[in-house]
Protein backbone atom coordinates (compact mmCIF):
# COMPACT_ATOMS: atom_id res chain seq x y z
CA UNK A 1 0.00 0.00 0.00
CA UNK A 2 1.58 3.16 -1.19
CA UNK A 3 1.49 6.91 1.76
CA UNK A 4 -1.33 8.28 -0.20
CA UNK A 5 -3.48 5.04 0.10
CA UNK A 6 -2.66 4.60 3.37
CA UNK A 7 -3.45 7.91 4.44
CA UNK A 8 -6.89 7.22 2.62
CA UNK A 9 -7.37 3.68 4.67
CA UNK A 10 -6.39 5.41 8.00
CA UNK A 11 -8.81 8.22 7.36
CA UNK A 12 -11.49 5.76 6.44
CA UNK A 13 -10.92 3.71 10.21
CA UNK A 14 -10.59 7.08 12.24
CA UNK A 15 -13.95 8.21 10.64
CA UNK A 16 -15.85 4.54 11.63
CA UNK A 17 -14.17 5.12 14.87
CA UNK A 18 -15.40 8.44 15.50
CA UNK A 19 -18.61 8.22 14.60
CA UNK A 20 -20.57 11.31 16.14
CA UNK A 21 -18.22 12.54 17.44
CA UNK A 22 -16.59 14.50 14.73
CA UNK A 23 -18.19 17.75 13.45
CA UNK A 24 -17.30 16.99 9.89
CA UNK A 25 -17.22 13.83 7.64
CA UNK A 26 -13.80 13.46 5.80
CA UNK A 27 -14.73 12.19 2.40
CA UNK A 28 -13.00 10.87 -0.46
CA UNK A 29 -16.09 11.08 -2.83
CA UNK A 30 -18.16 13.50 -3.62
CA UNK A 31 -21.29 12.16 -5.27
CA UNK A 32 -24.19 14.58 -6.51
CA UNK A 33 -27.27 12.83 -7.28
CA UNK A 34 -30.21 14.92 -9.47
CA UNK A 35 -33.30 13.49 -8.64
CA UNK A 36 -35.97 16.40 -10.83
CA UNK A 37 -33.58 15.16 -13.95
CA UNK A 38 -34.94 11.91 -13.92
CA UNK A 39 -34.21 10.46 -17.08
CA UNK A 40 -35.46 7.55 -19.34
CA UNK A 41 -37.18 4.52 -17.71
CA UNK A 42 -34.11 1.60 -16.74
CA UNK A 43 -36.23 -1.36 -18.39
CA UNK A 44 -36.54 -4.18 -16.17
CA UNK A 45 -35.17 -6.09 -18.66
CA UNK A 46 -31.92 -4.97 -18.41
CA UNK A 47 -31.27 -7.92 -15.64
CA UNK A 48 -32.48 -11.10 -17.92
CA UNK A 49 -30.83 -14.33 -18.30
CA UNK A 50 -30.09 -16.74 -21.20
CA UNK A 51 -30.29 -20.30 -20.34
CA UNK A 52 -29.02 -22.40 -23.22
CA UNK A 53 -29.12 -26.52 -24.07
CA UNK A 54 -25.16 -26.55 -23.15
CA UNK A 55 -23.27 -28.51 -20.48
CA UNK A 56 -25.29 -28.23 -17.53
CA UNK A 57 -27.49 -25.37 -18.10
CA UNK A 58 -30.88 -27.17 -18.38
CA UNK A 59 -30.23 -30.88 -17.55
CA UNK A 60 -28.56 -31.23 -14.06
CA UNK A 61 -28.75 -27.01 -13.76
CA UNK A 62 -32.62 -25.89 -14.12
CA UNK A 63 -33.92 -29.54 -14.94
CA UNK A 64 -34.33 -32.38 -12.72
CA UNK A 65 -37.23 -34.40 -13.84
CA UNK A 66 -40.41 -34.67 -12.76
CA UNK A 67 -39.63 -37.76 -11.23
CA UNK A 68 -36.42 -36.72 -9.37
CA UNK A 69 -35.47 -36.87 -5.41
CA UNK A 70 -34.45 -33.30 -5.43
CA UNK A 71 -37.18 -30.87 -4.87
CA UNK A 72 -38.67 -29.71 -7.80
CA UNK A 73 -41.98 -28.26 -9.40
CA UNK A 74 -43.16 -30.09 -12.48
CA UNK A 75 -39.45 -31.07 -13.03
CA UNK A 76 -37.70 -27.63 -12.50
CA UNK A 77 -35.14 -27.13 -9.68
CA UNK A 78 -37.19 -25.54 -6.70
CA UNK A 79 -34.50 -23.89 -5.13
CA UNK A 80 -33.70 -22.09 -8.71
CA UNK A 81 -37.63 -20.87 -8.90
CA UNK A 82 -37.32 -19.77 -5.28
CA UNK A 83 -34.18 -17.78 -6.05
CA UNK A 84 -35.16 -16.09 -9.00
CA UNK A 85 -38.46 -15.31 -7.96
CA UNK A 86 -36.43 -13.79 -5.08
CA UNK A 87 -34.32 -11.08 -7.44
CA UNK A 88 -37.53 -11.06 -10.02
CA UNK A 89 -36.13 -12.32 -12.90
CA UNK A 90 -38.19 -10.34 -15.45
CA UNK A 91 -36.89 -12.49 -18.64
CA UNK A 92 -35.17 -15.87 -19.89
CA UNK A 93 -33.51 -15.94 -23.54
CA UNK A 94 -34.04 -19.49 -24.59
CA UNK A 95 -32.91 -22.18 -26.37
CA UNK A 96 -29.81 -20.86 -27.13
CA UNK A 97 -27.23 -19.06 -28.15
CA UNK A 98 -25.66 -21.78 -30.40
CA UNK A 99 -28.01 -24.51 -30.00
CA UNK A 100 -31.24 -22.32 -30.81
CA UNK A 101 -29.61 -22.57 -35.00
CA UNK A 102 -29.81 -26.32 -35.16
CA UNK A 103 -32.77 -26.82 -32.46
CA UNK A 104 -36.20 -27.80 -34.27
CA UNK A 105 -39.01 -26.90 -31.39
CA UNK A 106 -41.07 -29.34 -33.01
CA UNK A 107 -38.45 -32.28 -31.43
CA UNK A 108 -39.50 -30.74 -27.85
CA UNK A 109 -43.74 -31.29 -27.97
CA UNK A 110 -45.78 -33.90 -27.01
CA UNK A 111 -46.50 -36.36 -24.37
CA UNK A 112 -45.14 -39.49 -25.92
CA UNK A 113 -41.26 -40.45 -25.73
CA UNK A 114 -39.85 -37.02 -27.35
CA UNK A 115 -37.09 -38.07 -30.31
CA UNK A 116 -33.31 -38.26 -29.13
CA UNK A 117 -31.78 -35.73 -31.05
CA UNK A 118 -27.81 -34.56 -32.21
CA UNK A 119 -26.21 -31.46 -30.33
CA UNK A 120 -23.64 -30.45 -31.92
CA UNK A 121 -22.31 -28.03 -29.30
CA UNK A 122 -22.76 -30.35 -26.64
CA UNK A 123 -19.55 -31.96 -27.80
CA UNK A 124 -17.25 -29.34 -28.28
CA UNK A 125 -14.92 -29.21 -25.38
CA UNK A 126 -13.58 -31.26 -23.85
CA UNK A 127 -13.73 -34.47 -26.36
CA UNK A 128 -15.58 -37.50 -25.69
CA UNK A 129 -19.21 -35.36 -24.30
CA UNK A 130 -22.40 -37.28 -25.20
CA UNK A 131 -24.27 -35.32 -27.91
CA UNK A 132 -27.40 -36.52 -27.32
CA UNK A 133 -30.18 -34.26 -26.82
CA UNK A 134 -33.17 -35.82 -25.04
CA UNK A 135 -35.36 -33.17 -25.46
CA UNK A 136 -37.18 -33.04 -22.32
CA UNK A 137 -36.72 -29.38 -21.95
CA UNK A 138 -39.22 -28.33 -24.79
CA UNK A 139 -41.04 -25.29 -25.24
CA UNK A 140 -44.32 -26.39 -22.62
CA UNK A 141 -41.90 -27.03 -20.05
CA UNK A 142 -40.08 -23.17 -20.93
CA UNK A 143 -43.26 -21.60 -19.95
CA UNK A 144 -43.63 -23.41 -17.41
CA UNK A 145 -40.52 -21.91 -15.78
CA UNK A 146 -41.60 -18.55 -16.96
CA UNK A 147 -44.74 -18.69 -15.32
CA UNK A 148 -43.17 -20.49 -12.00
CA UNK A 149 -41.01 -17.15 -11.52
CA UNK A 150 -43.04 -14.31 -13.69
CA UNK A 151 -40.76 -13.87 -16.43
CA UNK A 152 -41.34 -13.31 -19.67
CA UNK A 153 -40.44 -16.21 -22.57
CA UNK A 154 -37.41 -14.73 -25.20
CA UNK A 155 -37.37 -17.30 -28.17
CA UNK A 156 -34.37 -17.59 -30.44
CA UNK A 157 -35.57 -18.81 -33.37
CA UNK A 158 -33.37 -21.01 -35.90
CA UNK A 159 -32.31 -18.84 -38.70
CA UNK A 160 -28.99 -20.95 -39.60
CA UNK A 161 -31.04 -24.85 -40.32
CA UNK A 162 -34.43 -23.85 -40.06
CA UNK A 163 -36.94 -22.10 -42.37
CA UNK A 164 -39.58 -19.31 -42.57
CA UNK A 165 -42.32 -21.75 -42.60
CA UNK A 166 -41.04 -23.67 -39.63
CA UNK A 167 -40.05 -19.82 -37.37
CA UNK A 168 -44.10 -18.78 -38.69
CA UNK A 169 -45.47 -21.98 -37.44
CA UNK A 170 -44.02 -21.52 -34.03
CA UNK A 171 -45.35 -18.42 -33.55
CA UNK A 172 -48.58 -19.90 -34.46
CA UNK A 173 -48.33 -22.54 -31.92
CA UNK A 174 -47.24 -19.66 -29.54
CA UNK A 175 -49.77 -17.36 -29.99
CA UNK A 176 -52.73 -17.95 -31.49
CA UNK A 177 -56.06 -18.98 -30.04
CA UNK A 178 -56.67 -22.70 -29.83
CA UNK A 179 -59.74 -22.22 -32.61
CA UNK A 180 -57.89 -20.45 -34.96
CA UNK A 181 -55.27 -22.46 -36.61
CA UNK A 182 -54.80 -25.96 -36.13
CA UNK A 183 -50.98 -25.71 -34.88
CA UNK A 184 -52.66 -23.70 -31.55
CA UNK A 185 -54.97 -26.72 -31.31
CA UNK A 186 -52.31 -28.73 -31.07
CA UNK A 187 -50.98 -26.77 -28.37
CA UNK A 188 -53.99 -27.11 -26.30
CA UNK A 189 -53.76 -30.50 -27.18
CA UNK A 190 -50.03 -30.89 -25.65
CA UNK A 191 -51.68 -29.31 -22.50
CA UNK A 192 -51.85 -26.04 -22.69
CA UNK A 193 -55.16 -24.38 -24.33
CA UNK A 194 -54.34 -20.52 -23.61
CA UNK A 195 -51.62 -18.83 -25.93
CA UNK A 196 -48.22 -18.95 -24.20
CA UNK A 197 -48.31 -14.87 -25.38
CA UNK A 198 -44.65 -14.62 -26.71
CA UNK A 199 -43.35 -11.06 -27.44
CA UNK A 200 -39.68 -11.08 -27.41
CA UNK A 201 -38.38 -13.35 -30.93
CA UNK A 202 -34.81 -12.86 -31.96
CA UNK A 203 -34.77 -13.78 -35.38
CA UNK A 204 -31.46 -16.17 -35.04
CA UNK A 205 -28.39 -16.09 -33.08
CA UNK A 206 -24.54 -15.35 -34.25
CA UNK A 207 -24.91 -15.13 -37.62
CA UNK A 208 -22.05 -14.13 -38.67
CA UNK A 209 -20.35 -17.67 -36.81
CA UNK A 210 -22.12 -20.37 -36.00
CA UNK A 211 -25.40 -19.21 -36.94
CA UNK A 212 -24.50 -19.36 -40.41
CA UNK A 213 -21.14 -17.92 -41.10
CA UNK A 214 -22.54 -15.44 -42.96
CA UNK A 215 -21.62 -12.07 -44.48
CA UNK A 216 -24.31 -9.22 -42.92
CA UNK A 217 -25.99 -8.89 -46.27
CA UNK A 218 -26.56 -12.50 -46.40
CA UNK A 219 -28.45 -12.80 -43.08
CA UNK A 220 -30.50 -9.03 -44.05
CA UNK A 221 -31.77 -10.94 -46.87
CA UNK A 222 -32.99 -13.22 -44.59
CA UNK A 223 -34.04 -11.76 -41.98
CA UNK A 224 -36.77 -9.71 -44.34
CA UNK A 225 -37.58 -13.35 -45.66
CA UNK A 226 -38.49 -14.04 -41.78
CA UNK A 227 -40.57 -11.65 -40.51
CA UNK A 228 -42.38 -10.16 -43.28
CA UNK A 229 -45.19 -11.90 -42.76
CA UNK A 230 -44.83 -12.18 -38.99
CA UNK A 231 -48.28 -14.09 -37.98
CA UNK A 232 -50.46 -10.88 -36.42
CA UNK A 233 -51.49 -12.12 -32.88
CA UNK A 234 -51.12 -10.67 -30.00
CA UNK A 235 -48.76 -9.26 -28.64
CA UNK A 236 -47.50 -7.60 -30.77
CA UNK A 237 -43.89 -8.81 -31.61
CA UNK A 238 -40.61 -7.56 -30.65
CA UNK A 239 -38.56 -8.58 -33.68
CA UNK A 240 -34.57 -8.44 -32.46
CA UNK A 241 -32.08 -8.89 -34.95
CA UNK A 242 -28.45 -10.29 -34.96
CA UNK A 243 -25.96 -7.86 -34.60
CA UNK A 244 -22.18 -7.45 -34.15
CA UNK A 245 -20.25 -10.23 -32.21
CA UNK A 246 -18.52 -8.07 -29.08
CA UNK A 247 -16.01 -9.52 -27.50
CA UNK A 248 -13.79 -6.83 -25.51
CA UNK A 249 -11.41 -6.45 -28.31
CA UNK A 250 -13.37 -6.35 -31.28
CA UNK A 251 -16.42 -4.34 -31.72
CA UNK A 252 -17.23 -5.65 -35.19
CA UNK A 253 -18.27 -2.15 -36.27
CA UNK A 254 -18.12 -3.62 -39.81
CA UNK A 255 -20.85 -5.99 -39.35
CA UNK A 256 -23.72 -3.16 -37.77
CA UNK A 257 -22.84 -0.91 -41.16
CA UNK A 258 -23.10 -3.69 -43.32
CA UNK A 259 -26.49 -5.36 -41.52
CA UNK A 260 -28.49 -1.64 -41.68
CA UNK A 261 -26.95 -0.35 -45.22
CA UNK A 262 -28.48 -3.81 -46.49
CA UNK A 263 -31.61 -3.39 -44.50
CA UNK A 264 -32.05 0.20 -46.53
CA UNK A 265 -35.06 0.46 -48.75
CA UNK A 266 -37.50 -1.94 -46.91
CA UNK A 267 -40.78 -1.14 -45.82
CA UNK A 268 -42.17 -4.68 -44.16
CA UNK A 269 -39.03 -5.45 -42.07
CA UNK A 270 -39.03 -3.72 -38.63
CA UNK A 271 -35.92 -4.13 -36.30
CA UNK A 272 -37.15 -3.55 -32.82
CA UNK A 273 -34.02 -4.10 -31.64
CA UNK A 274 -30.11 -5.62 -32.62
CA UNK A 275 -28.63 -7.73 -30.70
CA UNK A 276 -24.92 -7.60 -29.63
CA UNK A 277 -23.01 -9.64 -27.47
CA UNK A 278 -20.07 -8.76 -25.29
CA UNK A 279 -17.56 -10.94 -23.49
CA UNK A 280 -15.22 -9.70 -21.26
CA UNK A 281 -12.74 -12.36 -23.20
CA UNK A 282 -10.11 -13.52 -21.46
CA UNK A 283 -9.77 -17.28 -23.33
CA UNK A 284 -6.64 -16.80 -24.97
CA UNK A 285 -5.17 -14.93 -21.58
CA UNK A 286 -3.28 -16.89 -18.55
CA UNK A 287 -5.73 -15.62 -16.58
CA UNK A 288 -7.84 -18.50 -13.90
CA UNK A 289 -11.22 -17.66 -12.65
CA UNK A 290 -10.44 -19.02 -9.14
CA UNK A 291 -6.45 -17.58 -8.46
CA UNK A 292 -5.34 -14.43 -9.59
CA UNK A 293 -3.17 -11.46 -8.40
CA UNK A 294 -3.46 -7.42 -8.47
CA UNK A 295 -2.88 -7.36 -12.15
CA UNK A 296 -5.58 -9.99 -13.25
CA UNK A 297 -8.64 -8.42 -10.57
CA UNK A 298 -7.45 -5.10 -12.42
CA UNK A 299 -7.86 -6.40 -16.06
CA UNK A 300 -11.40 -8.08 -15.83
CA UNK A 301 -13.23 -5.03 -14.39
CA UNK A 302 -11.40 -2.51 -16.25
CA UNK A 303 -12.63 -4.44 -19.50
CA UNK A 304 -16.14 -4.12 -17.97
CA UNK A 305 -15.47 -0.97 -17.83
CA UNK A 306 -15.28 -1.00 -21.63
CA UNK A 307 -19.10 -2.08 -22.18
CA UNK A 308 -19.81 1.63 -21.92
CA UNK A 309 -17.47 2.36 -25.30
CA UNK A 310 -19.01 -0.32 -27.35
CA UNK A 311 -22.51 0.78 -26.49
CA UNK A 312 -21.45 4.26 -27.58
CA UNK A 313 -20.03 3.14 -30.72
CA UNK A 314 -22.65 0.86 -32.01
CA UNK A 315 -25.06 3.06 -31.11
CA UNK A 316 -23.66 6.66 -32.94
CA UNK A 317 -23.68 3.81 -36.15
CA UNK A 318 -26.98 2.78 -35.89
CA UNK A 319 -28.44 6.29 -36.08
CA UNK A 320 -26.79 7.00 -39.62
CA UNK A 321 -29.70 4.62 -40.55
CA UNK A 322 -32.22 4.91 -38.34
CA UNK A 323 -31.65 8.55 -36.79
CA UNK A 324 -35.03 8.43 -34.67
CA UNK A 325 -33.54 5.71 -32.79
CA UNK A 326 -36.45 3.33 -33.15
CA UNK A 327 -33.92 -0.19 -32.88
CA UNK A 328 -32.71 -0.56 -29.38
CA UNK A 329 -29.57 -2.55 -28.54
CA UNK A 330 -30.23 -6.27 -26.85
CA UNK A 331 -27.15 -6.96 -25.02
CA UNK A 332 -28.32 -10.69 -24.96
CA UNK A 333 -24.94 -12.73 -24.13
CA UNK A 334 -22.36 -10.82 -22.03
CA UNK A 335 -19.96 -11.29 -19.19
CA UNK A 336 -16.33 -13.13 -18.28
CA UNK A 337 -15.53 -15.65 -19.97
CA UNK A 338 -12.04 -17.16 -18.96
CA UNK A 339 -10.09 -20.14 -20.74
CA UNK A 340 -11.20 -23.41 -20.21
CA UNK A 341 -9.88 -25.97 -16.99
CA UNK A 342 -11.57 -24.93 -14.16
CA UNK A 343 -15.18 -26.60 -14.59
CA UNK A 344 -17.17 -27.93 -11.79
CA UNK A 345 -17.58 -31.17 -13.86
CA UNK A 346 -16.29 -32.61 -16.53
CA UNK A 347 -19.94 -32.84 -18.42
CA UNK A 348 -20.50 -28.85 -17.09
CA UNK A 349 -19.13 -27.08 -20.19
CA UNK A 350 -18.16 -23.69 -19.74
CA UNK A 351 -18.69 -23.63 -15.75
CA UNK A 352 -16.80 -21.50 -14.00
CA UNK A 353 -16.04 -21.31 -9.90
CA UNK A 354 -16.73 -17.38 -9.85
CA UNK A 355 -15.32 -15.19 -7.39
CA UNK A 356 -15.74 -12.01 -5.38
CA UNK A 357 -14.04 -9.92 -8.80
CA UNK A 358 -16.53 -11.59 -11.42
CA UNK A 359 -19.40 -9.80 -8.49
CA UNK A 360 -17.73 -6.38 -9.07
CA UNK A 361 -17.50 -6.55 -12.94
CA UNK A 362 -21.40 -7.85 -12.88
CA UNK A 363 -21.93 -4.30 -11.00
CA UNK A 364 -20.07 -1.43 -13.23
CA UNK A 365 -21.25 -3.54 -15.81
CA UNK A 366 -25.15 -2.98 -14.81
CA UNK A 367 -24.37 0.63 -13.75
CA UNK A 368 -23.09 1.17 -17.35
CA UNK A 369 -26.31 -0.26 -18.91
CA UNK A 370 -28.12 1.79 -16.01
CA UNK A 371 -26.73 4.97 -17.12
CA UNK A 372 -27.16 4.44 -21.39
CA UNK A 373 -31.13 3.17 -20.55
CA UNK A 374 -32.30 5.08 -23.28
CA UNK A 375 -30.14 2.53 -25.72
CA UNK A 376 -30.39 -0.48 -24.10
CA UNK A 377 -33.90 -2.24 -23.93
CA UNK A 378 -32.73 -6.02 -22.78
CA UNK A 379 -29.65 -8.00 -21.36
CA UNK A 380 -29.04 -11.21 -20.79
CA UNK A 381 -26.43 -12.62 -18.98
CA UNK A 382 -24.45 -15.33 -20.08
CA UNK A 383 -25.58 -17.76 -18.72
CA UNK A 384 -27.71 -17.94 -15.37
CA UNK A 385 -26.92 -21.97 -14.02
CA UNK A 386 -23.42 -23.96 -14.70
CA UNK A 387 -22.38 -22.24 -17.46
CA UNK A 388 -19.54 -18.49 -17.88
CA UNK A 389 -21.07 -15.72 -16.05
CA UNK A 390 -22.99 -18.07 -13.97
CA UNK A 391 -25.49 -17.06 -10.48
CA UNK A 392 -25.67 -20.58 -9.28
CA UNK A 393 -23.73 -23.89 -9.77
CA UNK A 394 -25.80 -26.75 -9.45
CA UNK A 395 -24.99 -30.82 -9.62
CA UNK A 396 -27.62 -33.32 -8.47
CA UNK A 397 -28.57 -31.93 -5.37
CA UNK A 398 -25.77 -29.83 -4.29
CA UNK A 399 -26.44 -26.11 -5.27
CA UNK A 400 -25.08 -22.56 -4.44
CA UNK A 401 -25.37 -18.94 -5.27
CA UNK A 402 -22.03 -17.23 -6.58
CA UNK A 403 -21.61 -13.94 -5.91
CA UNK A 404 -22.82 -12.44 -9.07
CA UNK A 405 -26.29 -13.83 -7.42
CA UNK A 406 -26.14 -11.06 -5.03
CA UNK A 407 -25.47 -8.62 -7.66
CA UNK A 408 -28.49 -9.00 -9.12
CA UNK A 409 -30.42 -8.78 -5.65
CA UNK A 410 -28.61 -5.51 -4.75
CA UNK A 411 -29.65 -4.03 -8.15
CA UNK A 412 -33.43 -4.79 -8.41
CA UNK A 413 -34.27 -1.18 -7.05
CA UNK A 414 -32.98 -0.09 -10.05
CA UNK A 415 -35.32 -2.36 -12.40
CA UNK A 416 -38.75 -0.11 -13.89
CA UNK A 417 -36.77 2.95 -12.24
CA UNK A 418 -35.85 6.33 -14.40
CA UNK A 419 -32.45 7.00 -14.70
CA UNK A 420 -31.27 10.14 -12.74
CA UNK A 421 -27.97 12.08 -13.62
CA UNK A 422 -25.09 10.45 -11.25
CA UNK A 423 -21.88 12.90 -11.09
CA UNK A 424 -18.92 11.23 -9.19
CA UNK A 425 -15.37 13.50 -7.69
CA UNK A 426 -12.94 10.91 -6.65
CA UNK A 427 -9.21 10.84 -7.34
CA UNK A 428 -9.01 7.92 -10.01
CA UNK A 429 -6.66 4.63 -9.40
CA UNK A 430 -3.26 4.02 -10.77
CA UNK A 431 -3.46 0.06 -10.79
CA UNK A 432 -1.04 -2.52 -12.99
CA UNK A 433 -2.12 -3.36 -16.25
CA UNK A 434 -0.49 -4.11 -19.77
CA UNK A 435 3.16 -3.22 -19.55
CA UNK A 436 3.08 -0.66 -16.62
CA UNK A 437 0.45 1.18 -14.86
CA UNK A 438 -2.88 2.39 -16.11
CA UNK A 439 -5.65 4.42 -14.71
CA UNK A 440 -9.21 3.73 -13.71
CA UNK A 441 -11.71 5.22 -12.26
CA UNK A 442 -11.65 5.01 -8.09
CA UNK A 443 -15.48 4.78 -7.70
CA UNK A 444 -18.61 4.32 -10.10
CA UNK A 445 -21.75 3.90 -10.11
CA UNK A 446 -25.35 4.42 -11.05
CA UNK A 447 -28.87 5.71 -9.72
CA UNK A 448 -32.37 5.80 -10.27
CA UNK A 449 -36.31 6.54 -8.71
CA UNK A 450 -39.26 5.45 -8.47
CA UNK A 451 -41.79 6.41 -5.68
CA UNK A 452 -39.99 8.68 -4.21
CA UNK A 453 -37.29 6.04 -3.51
CA UNK A 454 -33.27 7.08 -4.93
CA UNK A 455 -31.97 3.65 -5.72
CA UNK A 456 -27.68 4.08 -5.87
CA UNK A 457 -25.07 1.92 -6.29
CA UNK A 458 -21.54 2.40 -6.26
CA UNK A 459 -18.36 -0.09 -6.63
CA UNK A 460 -15.27 0.62 -5.22
CA UNK A 461 -12.58 -1.36 -6.99
CA UNK A 462 -9.32 -1.14 -5.02
CA UNK A 463 -7.76 -3.40 -3.31
CA UNK A 464 -5.90 -1.17 -0.98
CA UNK A 465 -8.09 1.33 -0.08
CA UNK A 466 -11.30 1.90 1.46
CA UNK A 467 -12.97 5.44 0.75
CA UNK A 468 -15.45 7.54 2.47
CA UNK A 469 -18.60 9.53 0.25
CA UNK A 470 -20.89 12.01 0.70
CA UNK A 471 -23.65 11.94 -1.41
CA UNK A 472 -25.77 15.64 -1.80
CA UNK A 473 -28.74 15.51 -3.05
CA UNK A 474 -29.47 18.40 -6.41
CA UNK A 475 -33.14 18.71 -5.11
CA UNK A 476 -34.91 17.81 -2.26
CA UNK A 477 -33.95 15.89 1.03
CA UNK A 478 -32.54 12.76 2.34
CA UNK A 479 -35.00 11.51 4.80
CA UNK A 480 -34.23 8.19 5.31
CA UNK A 481 -31.51 5.89 4.04
CA UNK A 482 -30.05 2.16 4.48
CA UNK A 483 -27.34 0.12 2.81
CA UNK A 484 -25.96 -2.95 1.50
CA UNK A 485 -22.56 -4.25 0.49
CA UNK A 486 -21.11 -7.39 -0.93
CA UNK A 487 -17.49 -7.70 -0.33
CA UNK A 488 -14.72 -9.83 1.45
CA UNK A 489 -11.31 -9.96 3.09
CA UNK A 490 -10.07 -12.05 0.19
CA UNK A 491 -10.45 -10.47 -3.22
CA UNK A 492 -10.57 -14.45 -4.59
CA UNK A 493 -13.10 -15.60 -1.88
CA UNK A 494 -15.63 -17.38 -3.70
CA UNK A 495 -18.80 -19.62 -3.08
CA UNK A 496 -18.60 -23.59 -3.50
CA UNK A 497 -21.43 -26.80 -2.52
CA UNK A 498 -20.10 -26.97 0.79
CA UNK A 499 -19.13 -23.36 1.71
CA UNK A 500 -22.48 -22.14 -0.18
CA UNK A 501 -22.77 -18.70 2.07
CA UNK A 502 -18.91 -17.65 2.06
CA UNK A 503 -19.42 -14.44 -0.20
CA UNK A 504 -23.02 -13.07 1.06
CA UNK A 505 -24.60 -9.62 1.44
CA UNK A 506 -24.13 -7.91 4.64
CA UNK A 507 -25.88 -4.55 6.46
CA UNK A 508 -23.77 -1.29 5.76
CA UNK A 509 -23.58 1.85 8.50
CA UNK A 510 -24.98 4.76 6.53
CA UNK A 511 -25.82 8.27 8.32
CA UNK A 512 -27.61 11.65 7.11
CA UNK A 513 -25.94 15.04 7.91
CA UNK A 514 -27.45 17.79 6.89
CA UNK A 515 -29.76 16.18 4.21
CA UNK A 516 -26.65 14.20 2.95
CA UNK A 517 -26.15 10.66 2.65
CA UNK A 518 -22.33 9.66 4.30
CA UNK A 519 -21.21 6.34 4.23
CA UNK A 520 -17.62 4.67 4.32
CA UNK A 521 -17.19 2.06 1.14
CA UNK A 522 -15.25 -0.84 1.86
CA UNK A 523 -12.05 -1.92 -0.56
CA UNK A 524 -13.14 -4.35 -3.25
CA UNK A 525 -16.65 -3.75 -2.89
CA UNK A 526 -20.50 -3.35 -4.01
CA UNK A 527 -22.76 -0.72 -2.02
CA UNK A 528 -26.38 -0.69 -2.43
CA UNK A 529 -27.95 2.55 -0.61
CA UNK A 530 -31.51 3.18 -0.74
CA UNK A 531 -33.13 7.18 -0.24
CA UNK A 532 -36.16 8.01 0.71
CA UNK A 533 -36.51 11.97 -0.77
CA UNK A 534 -38.65 14.54 0.64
Amino acid sequence: MNRRNLLRATACTTAGLLAGLRPAFAADAEIEVSPQDAGPEISPHIYGHFIEHLGAVIYDGIWVGRDSKIANVDGIRRRFIEDMKRIGAPNYRWPGGCFADGYHWRDGIGRAPRPRTYNYWQGQTPPGVDHTETNQFGIHEFIRLCRLTGAEPYLAANVGSGSPQEFHDWVLYCNAPANTASVAAERAANGDPEPFSVKWWGVGNESWGCGGDMKPQEYATLYRRFVTQFPAYAPRPYLVAVGPRGHSRDMDLEWTTGFFEAMQGGHRSRVDGLSMHFYTDFRNSKEKVSTFGARGWYDVIREGLRTENVIERHWALMGNYDPNHHTKLIVDEWGVWYRPGEETAPAHLLSQPLTLRDALHTAVTFDVFNRHADKVAMANVAQTINCIHSLFLAQGDRFTRTPVYYVFEMYKNHMGARAVPLKVRCDELSVPGGDGTVKMPGLSGSASLKDGKLALTLTNPSLDSPLTARIKLASGTAAEARAIVLTHADMTARNTFDRPEEVKLAPLPVSLRGGTVEVAIPKHAVVSIEVRVS
